[in-house]
Protein backbone atom coordinates (compact mmCIF):
# COMPACT_ATOMS: atom_id res chain seq x y z
CA UNK A 1 0.00 0.00 0.00
CA UNK A 2 1.53 3.27 -1.34
CA UNK A 3 2.53 5.89 1.73
CA UNK A 4 -0.41 8.47 1.58
CA UNK A 5 2.09 11.31 2.93
CA UNK A 6 4.09 10.61 0.01
CA UNK A 7 1.25 10.40 -2.28
CA UNK A 8 0.27 13.75 -0.71
CA UNK A 9 3.41 15.22 -1.31
CA UNK A 10 3.62 14.26 -4.85
CA UNK A 11 0.47 15.53 -6.18
CA UNK A 12 1.65 19.25 -4.64
CA UNK A 13 5.08 19.13 -6.28
CA UNK A 14 3.17 17.81 -9.84
CA UNK A 15 0.58 20.91 -9.42
CA UNK A 16 3.91 22.90 -8.63
CA UNK A 17 5.45 22.05 -11.64
CA UNK A 18 2.72 22.42 -13.81
CA UNK A 19 2.23 26.35 -12.82
CA UNK A 20 5.64 27.14 -13.76
CA UNK A 21 5.24 25.26 -17.06
CA UNK A 22 2.30 27.15 -17.45
CA UNK A 23 3.67 29.99 -17.23
CA UNK A 24 7.16 29.62 -19.09
CA UNK A 25 4.28 28.59 -22.11
CA UNK A 26 2.29 31.91 -21.87
CA UNK A 27 5.52 33.66 -22.00
CA UNK A 28 6.60 31.92 -24.93
CA UNK A 29 3.54 31.99 -26.64
CA UNK A 30 3.22 35.95 -26.62
CA UNK A 31 6.99 35.67 -27.82
CA UNK A 32 8.32 37.96 -24.80
CA UNK A 33 10.16 38.00 -21.48
CA UNK A 34 8.72 36.87 -18.23
CA UNK A 35 7.30 40.08 -16.71
CA UNK A 36 8.77 41.17 -12.91
CA UNK A 37 5.51 39.06 -11.32
CA UNK A 38 5.79 36.22 -13.55
CA UNK A 39 9.86 35.68 -13.12
CA UNK A 40 9.09 36.35 -8.74
CA UNK A 41 6.19 33.36 -9.20
CA UNK A 42 8.44 31.29 -10.85
CA UNK A 43 11.30 31.71 -8.26
CA UNK A 44 9.33 30.92 -5.22
CA UNK A 45 7.50 28.33 -6.89
CA UNK A 46 11.04 26.70 -8.03
CA UNK A 47 12.22 26.76 -4.59
CA UNK A 48 8.99 25.18 -2.94
CA UNK A 49 9.56 22.39 -5.33
CA UNK A 50 13.28 22.18 -4.58
CA UNK A 51 12.22 21.49 -0.97
CA UNK A 52 9.19 19.47 -1.97
CA UNK A 53 12.01 17.30 -4.24
CA UNK A 54 14.63 16.57 -1.64
CA UNK A 55 11.55 15.29 0.53
CA UNK A 56 10.54 13.17 -1.09
CA UNK A 57 13.47 11.87 -2.12
CA UNK A 58 14.26 11.69 1.49
CA UNK A 59 11.37 9.84 2.58
CA UNK A 60 11.47 7.57 -0.57
CA UNK A 61 15.20 6.24 0.59
CA UNK A 62 13.41 5.40 3.91
CA UNK A 63 10.77 3.70 2.65
CA UNK A 64 13.01 1.71 0.41
CA UNK A 65 15.48 0.65 3.02
CA UNK A 66 12.56 -0.41 5.16
CA UNK A 67 11.07 -2.28 2.41
CA UNK A 68 15.00 -3.90 1.85
CA UNK A 69 15.27 -4.69 5.68
CA UNK A 70 11.71 -6.77 6.05
CA UNK A 71 12.79 -8.75 2.43
CA UNK A 72 16.38 -9.65 4.34
CA UNK A 73 14.90 -10.47 7.74
CA UNK A 74 12.16 -12.83 5.55
CA UNK A 75 14.99 -14.41 3.76
CA UNK A 76 17.21 -15.14 6.86
CA UNK A 77 13.95 -16.88 8.67
CA UNK A 78 13.17 -19.19 6.09
CA UNK A 79 16.98 -19.98 5.82
CA UNK A 80 17.03 -20.23 9.93
CA UNK A 81 18.08 -23.84 10.94
CA UNK A 82 18.26 -25.78 7.79
CA UNK A 83 21.99 -27.56 7.57
CA UNK A 84 23.76 -26.62 4.19
CA UNK A 85 27.00 -27.89 5.23
CA UNK A 86 28.16 -24.54 6.34
CA UNK A 87 30.84 -24.49 9.22
CA UNK A 88 29.27 -24.21 12.35
CA UNK A 89 30.50 -22.40 15.44
CA UNK A 90 30.69 -24.62 18.54
CA UNK A 91 26.88 -23.67 19.60
CA UNK A 92 25.70 -25.69 16.39
CA UNK A 93 24.64 -22.34 14.85
CA UNK A 94 25.88 -21.47 11.37
CA UNK A 95 28.61 -19.28 10.39
CA UNK A 96 28.29 -18.14 7.15
CA UNK A 97 28.31 -14.87 6.04
CA UNK A 98 25.41 -13.06 4.85
CA UNK A 99 26.80 -11.34 2.32
CA UNK A 100 26.64 -13.20 -0.84
CA UNK A 101 26.98 -12.93 -4.86
CA UNK A 102 23.58 -11.89 -4.63
CA UNK A 103 24.69 -8.03 -3.37
CA UNK A 104 25.80 -7.10 -6.61
CA UNK A 105 24.99 -4.03 -8.32
CA UNK A 106 23.79 -4.20 -12.09
CA UNK A 107 25.62 -0.37 -12.65
CA UNK A 108 22.39 1.78 -13.12
CA UNK A 109 23.66 3.85 -10.20
CA UNK A 110 26.83 4.06 -10.31
CA UNK A 111 28.99 7.28 -9.09
CA UNK A 112 29.65 9.86 -11.74
CA UNK A 113 33.33 9.53 -11.84
CA UNK A 114 32.69 5.74 -12.33
CA UNK A 115 30.45 6.79 -15.86
CA UNK A 116 27.00 6.64 -13.97
CA UNK A 117 24.36 8.84 -15.41
CA UNK A 118 20.86 7.71 -13.54
CA UNK A 119 20.02 8.94 -9.97
CA UNK A 120 17.87 5.82 -7.70
CA UNK A 121 15.80 8.65 -6.15
CA UNK A 122 15.11 10.45 -9.64
CA UNK A 123 14.30 7.17 -10.76
CA UNK A 124 12.05 6.06 -8.21
CA UNK A 125 10.03 9.53 -8.58
CA UNK A 126 9.82 8.96 -12.13
CA UNK A 127 8.52 5.40 -12.13
CA UNK A 128 5.82 6.56 -9.36
CA UNK A 129 4.77 10.33 -10.78
CA UNK A 130 5.36 9.82 -14.43
CA UNK A 131 5.30 6.06 -15.47
CA UNK A 132 8.51 6.24 -16.87
CA UNK A 133 8.65 3.07 -18.05
CA UNK A 134 12.50 2.90 -18.40
CA UNK A 135 12.84 4.02 -14.69
CA UNK A 136 10.74 1.42 -13.81
CA UNK A 137 13.01 -1.23 -15.58
CA UNK A 138 16.49 0.28 -14.59
CA UNK A 139 14.58 -0.14 -10.50
CA UNK A 140 13.34 -3.28 -11.20
CA UNK A 141 17.01 -4.21 -12.16
CA UNK A 142 18.70 -3.25 -9.26
CA UNK A 143 16.09 -4.31 -6.31
CA UNK A 144 16.16 -7.68 -8.13
CA UNK A 145 19.60 -7.99 -8.54
CA UNK A 146 20.15 -6.91 -4.57
CA UNK A 147 17.24 -8.95 -3.48
CA UNK A 148 17.29 -12.48 -5.31
CA UNK A 149 19.79 -14.97 -5.78
CA UNK A 150 21.44 -15.51 -9.21
CA UNK A 151 23.73 -17.66 -10.74
CA UNK A 152 26.84 -16.48 -12.36
CA UNK A 153 30.56 -18.08 -13.28
CA UNK A 154 34.32 -16.75 -12.38
CA UNK A 155 35.06 -13.52 -10.19
CA UNK A 156 32.24 -13.22 -8.51
CA UNK A 157 33.16 -11.51 -4.98
CA UNK A 158 30.60 -9.80 -3.24
CA UNK A 159 29.76 -6.19 -3.99
CA UNK A 160 30.50 -4.77 0.04
CA UNK A 161 33.86 -7.41 -0.38
CA UNK A 162 35.63 -5.58 -3.65
CA UNK A 163 38.35 -3.95 -1.12
CA UNK A 164 39.36 -7.61 0.13
CA UNK A 165 40.05 -8.85 -3.66
CA UNK A 166 43.51 -10.33 -2.87
CA UNK A 167 45.17 -9.47 -6.13
CA UNK A 168 48.61 -11.95 -7.39
CA UNK A 169 51.47 -11.35 -5.07
CA UNK A 170 54.00 -8.50 -7.27
CA UNK A 171 56.85 -6.23 -6.02
CA UNK A 172 56.29 -4.33 -8.95
CA UNK A 173 58.72 -1.53 -9.26
CA UNK A 174 61.70 -0.63 -7.11
CA UNK A 175 65.15 -0.38 -9.41
CA UNK A 176 63.07 1.40 -12.16
CA UNK A 177 61.84 4.22 -9.70
CA UNK A 178 65.46 4.88 -8.89
CA UNK A 179 67.15 5.23 -12.19
CA UNK A 180 67.37 8.21 -14.76
CA UNK A 181 63.88 8.26 -15.92
CA UNK A 182 62.80 9.89 -19.50
CA UNK A 183 59.50 10.15 -20.82
CA UNK A 184 58.90 9.20 -24.38
CA UNK A 185 55.08 10.38 -24.61
CA UNK A 186 53.69 8.53 -27.19
CA UNK A 187 57.03 9.02 -29.63
CA UNK A 188 58.47 5.88 -30.25
CA UNK A 189 61.51 7.00 -32.49
CA UNK A 190 65.04 6.01 -31.17
CA UNK A 191 66.66 8.72 -28.70
CA UNK A 192 70.27 9.52 -29.99
CA UNK A 193 71.88 11.34 -26.89
CA UNK A 194 75.21 13.17 -27.98
CA UNK A 195 78.14 12.29 -25.62
CA UNK A 196 81.96 13.63 -26.12
CA UNK A 197 84.19 10.76 -26.15
CA UNK A 198 87.50 12.95 -26.41
CA UNK A 199 88.70 15.76 -24.56
CA UNK A 200 91.25 18.59 -24.40
CA UNK A 201 93.49 17.43 -21.68
CA UNK A 202 96.91 17.41 -23.55
CA UNK A 203 96.28 20.69 -25.33
CA UNK A 204 97.36 22.20 -22.13
CA UNK A 205 101.20 22.22 -22.44
CA UNK A 206 103.76 24.10 -20.86
CA UNK A 207 105.68 26.60 -23.40
CA UNK A 208 108.50 25.61 -24.96
CA UNK A 209 110.00 28.84 -25.49
CA UNK A 210 109.61 32.27 -24.38
CA UNK A 211 107.84 33.68 -27.90
CA UNK A 212 107.09 30.88 -29.50
CA UNK A 213 103.70 28.84 -29.72
CA UNK A 214 103.68 25.34 -28.20
CA UNK A 215 102.61 22.81 -31.46
CA UNK A 216 100.21 20.77 -28.91
CA UNK A 217 98.34 23.99 -27.84
CA UNK A 218 96.20 23.53 -31.37
CA UNK A 219 95.45 19.95 -31.79
CA UNK A 220 92.75 18.95 -32.42
CA UNK A 221 91.59 16.66 -29.51
CA UNK A 222 88.09 17.22 -29.00
CA UNK A 223 85.84 14.38 -30.58
CA UNK A 224 82.02 13.74 -29.52
CA UNK A 225 79.76 10.75 -30.48
CA UNK A 226 76.18 9.71 -29.81
CA UNK A 227 74.16 6.94 -27.80
CA UNK A 228 71.23 5.37 -29.00
CA UNK A 229 68.33 4.05 -27.09
CA UNK A 230 65.85 2.79 -28.86
CA UNK A 231 62.43 1.83 -27.44
CA UNK A 232 60.47 -1.43 -27.84
CA UNK A 233 56.58 -1.90 -28.01
CA UNK A 234 55.51 -3.74 -25.35
CA UNK A 235 51.59 -5.02 -25.37
CA UNK A 236 49.26 -7.65 -24.30
CA UNK A 237 45.54 -8.43 -23.92
CA UNK A 238 42.93 -10.21 -22.11
CA UNK A 239 39.88 -11.56 -23.47
CA UNK A 240 37.19 -11.69 -20.91
CA UNK A 241 33.87 -13.19 -21.53
CA UNK A 242 30.78 -11.32 -21.06
CA UNK A 243 29.43 -13.43 -18.66
CA UNK A 244 32.02 -13.14 -16.76
CA UNK A 245 31.56 -8.94 -16.79
CA UNK A 246 27.94 -9.44 -16.59
CA UNK A 247 27.66 -11.71 -13.52
CA UNK A 248 30.79 -10.61 -11.40
CA UNK A 249 31.78 -7.56 -9.52
CA UNK A 250 31.03 -4.00 -11.32
CA UNK A 251 34.78 -3.63 -10.59
CA UNK A 252 35.68 -6.77 -12.29
CA UNK A 253 37.35 -4.66 -15.50
CA UNK A 254 38.93 -2.21 -13.22
CA UNK A 255 40.54 -5.08 -11.35
CA UNK A 256 41.57 -7.12 -15.01
CA UNK A 257 43.03 -3.61 -16.29
CA UNK A 258 45.21 -3.16 -12.80
CA UNK A 259 46.53 -6.80 -12.92
CA UNK A 260 47.68 -5.87 -16.29
CA UNK A 261 48.98 -2.84 -14.86
CA UNK A 262 50.69 -4.87 -12.42
CA UNK A 263 52.55 -7.04 -14.51
CA UNK A 264 53.76 -4.23 -17.37
CA UNK A 265 55.65 -2.96 -13.81
CA UNK A 266 57.14 -6.38 -13.15
CA UNK A 267 58.66 -6.59 -16.96
CA UNK A 268 60.17 -3.12 -16.71
CA UNK A 269 61.81 -3.84 -13.38
CA UNK A 270 62.74 -6.50 -14.90
CA UNK A 271 64.24 -4.55 -17.74
CA UNK A 272 65.84 -2.40 -15.67
CA UNK A 273 67.55 -4.81 -13.55
CA UNK A 274 68.83 -6.96 -16.72
CA UNK A 275 70.35 -3.76 -18.11
CA UNK A 276 72.14 -3.12 -15.28
CA UNK A 277 73.92 -6.72 -14.37
CA UNK A 278 74.35 -7.14 -18.03
CA UNK A 279 76.30 -4.50 -18.47
CA UNK A 280 79.63 -4.61 -19.75
CA UNK A 281 81.14 -2.21 -16.96
CA UNK A 282 84.52 -1.09 -16.56
CA UNK A 283 84.14 -0.45 -12.90
CA UNK A 284 86.03 -2.79 -10.63
CA UNK A 285 84.34 -5.82 -10.11
CA UNK A 286 85.09 -8.84 -7.15
CA UNK A 287 84.46 -12.51 -7.72
CA UNK A 288 84.09 -14.78 -4.65
CA UNK A 289 84.61 -18.32 -5.28
CA UNK A 290 82.31 -19.39 -2.58
CA UNK A 291 79.38 -18.59 -0.06
CA UNK A 292 82.18 -18.63 2.75
CA UNK A 293 84.49 -16.72 0.62
CA UNK A 294 81.39 -14.06 0.39
CA UNK A 295 80.98 -14.13 4.40
CA UNK A 296 84.74 -14.13 5.36
CA UNK A 297 86.07 -11.28 7.60
CA UNK A 298 83.38 -8.90 6.16
CA UNK A 299 85.11 -9.30 2.69
CA UNK A 300 81.76 -8.50 0.97
CA UNK A 301 81.31 -5.25 2.72
CA UNK A 302 84.90 -5.02 1.34
CA UNK A 303 84.46 -5.53 -2.09
CA UNK A 304 81.37 -3.02 -2.20
CA UNK A 305 83.80 0.08 -0.89
CA UNK A 306 86.41 -0.93 -3.54
CA UNK A 307 83.82 -1.20 -5.99
CA UNK A 308 82.20 2.35 -4.50
CA UNK A 309 85.86 3.80 -4.93
CA UNK A 310 86.19 2.27 -8.63
CA UNK A 311 82.85 4.06 -9.83
CA UNK A 312 84.13 7.03 -8.37
CA UNK A 313 86.73 6.61 -10.12
CA UNK A 314 84.89 7.39 -13.21
CA UNK A 315 84.74 10.90 -12.77
CA UNK A 316 81.04 11.27 -12.25
CA UNK A 317 80.76 10.67 -8.84
CA UNK A 318 80.49 7.44 -6.51
CA UNK A 319 78.16 5.05 -6.36
CA UNK A 320 74.93 5.35 -4.77
CA UNK A 321 72.91 2.13 -5.20
CA UNK A 322 73.70 -1.74 -4.73
CA UNK A 323 71.25 -4.29 -6.45
CA UNK A 324 70.68 -7.76 -5.77
CA UNK A 325 68.13 -10.07 -5.22
CA UNK A 326 66.57 -11.23 -2.04
CA UNK A 327 68.91 -14.12 -1.25
CA UNK A 328 71.65 -11.99 -1.75
CA UNK A 329 70.15 -9.09 0.26
CA UNK A 330 69.46 -11.39 3.09
CA UNK A 331 73.27 -12.88 2.99
CA UNK A 332 74.55 -9.28 3.33
CA UNK A 333 72.03 -8.58 6.50
CA UNK A 334 73.47 -12.00 7.53
CA UNK A 335 77.16 -10.51 7.77
CA UNK A 336 78.49 -9.92 11.52
CA UNK A 337 81.18 -8.35 13.21
CA UNK A 338 83.07 -9.83 15.91
CA UNK A 339 81.14 -8.33 18.15
CA UNK A 340 78.06 -9.97 16.58
CA UNK A 341 77.04 -6.44 15.82
CA UNK A 342 75.23 -6.72 11.89
CA UNK A 343 77.30 -5.00 9.10
CA UNK A 344 74.27 -4.31 6.79
CA UNK A 345 71.73 -2.93 9.05
CA UNK A 346 68.06 -2.13 7.27
CA UNK A 347 68.49 1.59 7.92
CA UNK A 348 65.59 2.83 6.11
CA UNK A 349 61.84 1.08 6.00
CA UNK A 350 58.77 1.18 3.96
CA UNK A 351 55.73 3.96 4.78
CA UNK A 352 53.78 2.39 7.44
CA UNK A 353 50.16 3.23 9.04
CA UNK A 354 48.30 2.16 12.42
CA UNK A 355 47.66 -1.74 9.81
CA UNK A 356 51.74 -1.85 8.93
CA UNK A 357 54.23 -1.50 6.32
CA UNK A 358 52.38 -0.95 3.20
CA UNK A 359 54.86 -2.24 0.32
CA UNK A 360 58.00 -4.69 0.89
CA UNK A 361 60.65 -3.15 -0.09
CA UNK A 362 63.99 -3.66 1.24
CA UNK A 363 66.56 -0.98 1.74
CA UNK A 364 69.87 -1.42 3.26
CA UNK A 365 72.80 0.93 3.84
CA UNK A 366 76.40 -0.46 2.68
CA UNK A 367 79.03 2.42 4.19
CA UNK A 368 76.22 5.03 2.13
CA UNK A 369 75.43 2.94 -0.44
CA UNK A 370 71.51 2.13 -0.66
CA UNK A 371 71.15 -1.53 -0.89
CA UNK A 372 67.81 -2.70 -2.08
CA UNK A 373 66.14 -6.22 -2.65
CA UNK A 374 64.11 -6.18 -5.68
CA UNK A 375 62.11 -9.57 -7.49
CA UNK A 376 63.38 -8.15 -11.32
CA UNK A 377 66.95 -10.00 -10.80
CA UNK A 378 66.68 -12.77 -14.18
CA UNK A 379 67.25 -16.01 -13.26
CA UNK A 380 70.80 -16.05 -15.33
CA UNK A 381 72.23 -12.94 -12.75
CA UNK A 382 70.70 -14.80 -9.20
CA UNK A 383 74.49 -14.59 -7.72
CA UNK A 384 75.12 -11.55 -9.57
CA UNK A 385 74.86 -8.03 -7.53
CA UNK A 386 75.51 -4.09 -9.11
CA UNK A 387 77.09 -1.56 -7.37
CA UNK A 388 76.36 2.19 -9.81
CA UNK A 389 75.63 5.22 -9.44
CA UNK A 390 72.11 5.21 -10.54
CA UNK A 391 72.03 8.29 -13.04
CA UNK A 392 74.24 5.63 -15.33
CA UNK A 393 70.99 3.76 -16.60
CA UNK A 394 68.33 5.34 -18.28
CA UNK A 395 64.84 4.13 -18.93
CA UNK A 396 63.02 5.64 -21.32
CA UNK A 397 59.22 5.07 -21.41
CA UNK A 398 55.87 6.24 -23.14
CA UNK A 399 52.73 6.42 -21.33
CA UNK A 400 51.17 2.85 -21.49
CA UNK A 401 47.69 3.29 -23.37
CA UNK A 402 44.88 0.88 -22.68
CA UNK A 403 42.33 -0.11 -24.80
CA UNK A 404 38.66 -2.19 -24.99
CA UNK A 405 37.44 -3.92 -28.26
CA UNK A 406 33.63 -4.94 -27.85
CA UNK A 407 33.08 -8.31 -30.75
CA UNK A 408 36.70 -8.35 -31.45
CA UNK A 409 35.93 -12.13 -31.85
CA UNK A 410 32.06 -12.31 -31.54
CA UNK A 411 30.05 -11.36 -29.04
CA UNK A 412 30.52 -14.11 -26.12
CA UNK A 413 33.56 -11.76 -25.32
CA UNK A 414 35.23 -8.42 -24.94
CA UNK A 415 38.76 -7.62 -25.32
CA UNK A 416 41.25 -5.94 -22.97
CA UNK A 417 44.24 -4.36 -23.03
CA UNK A 418 47.34 -2.09 -23.20
CA UNK A 419 50.54 -1.51 -25.30
CA UNK A 420 53.15 1.01 -24.22
CA UNK A 421 56.97 1.67 -25.16
CA UNK A 422 60.35 0.87 -22.72
CA UNK A 423 63.62 1.13 -23.67
CA UNK A 424 66.47 1.29 -21.32
CA UNK A 425 70.45 2.38 -21.70
CA UNK A 426 73.74 2.21 -19.79
CA UNK A 427 74.94 5.32 -20.38
CA UNK A 428 78.15 5.02 -18.58
CA UNK A 429 79.42 1.94 -18.51
CA UNK A 430 82.75 2.61 -16.06
CA UNK A 431 79.97 3.50 -13.28
CA UNK A 432 78.96 0.05 -12.66
CA UNK A 433 80.80 -2.48 -11.00
CA UNK A 434 79.53 -6.29 -10.80
CA UNK A 435 80.37 -8.23 -7.95
CA UNK A 436 79.59 -12.29 -8.24
CA UNK A 437 79.37 -15.22 -5.76
CA UNK A 438 80.04 -18.07 -8.16
CA UNK A 439 79.84 -21.49 -6.26
CA UNK A 440 76.77 -20.32 -3.67
CA UNK A 441 75.23 -22.43 -1.76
Amino acid sequence: MPNPYLVRLREQHDALRTSIEGIQTRAHEGNRDLSEEELRSVTEQATQLKTLTDQIESLTDVEVRSRRVGELAASLDEGQGEDNGEPQNLGGEQTRSRTTARDRDPGHYRSVSEGGRHSFFGDHFRAHTTNDPDAKRRLSEHLRAVTQASGGTGIIPPRWLVEEYQSLGRQKRVVADLVRHIGLGQDPRPLVLPKQTGGTDANILTQSAEGANTAGWGTDRYTSGTDTLTPVLKAAYQDVSRQLLDASTPSVDSLIFGDLREAWDTVVEGLVCATILGAAGTAVGTTFATEAAFKAAAAAIDAVIDAQTAVAGDQRGPADLAVMNFRRFGAFRKLRDDNNRPLMPVSRYGPQNATGALDNRLIGDIEGVDAVATAGVPTAYAETYAVLRRNAVILAESDVQDFTYEQAGGPAFVRMGLWGYVGTLVRNPGSISIQTVTAAS
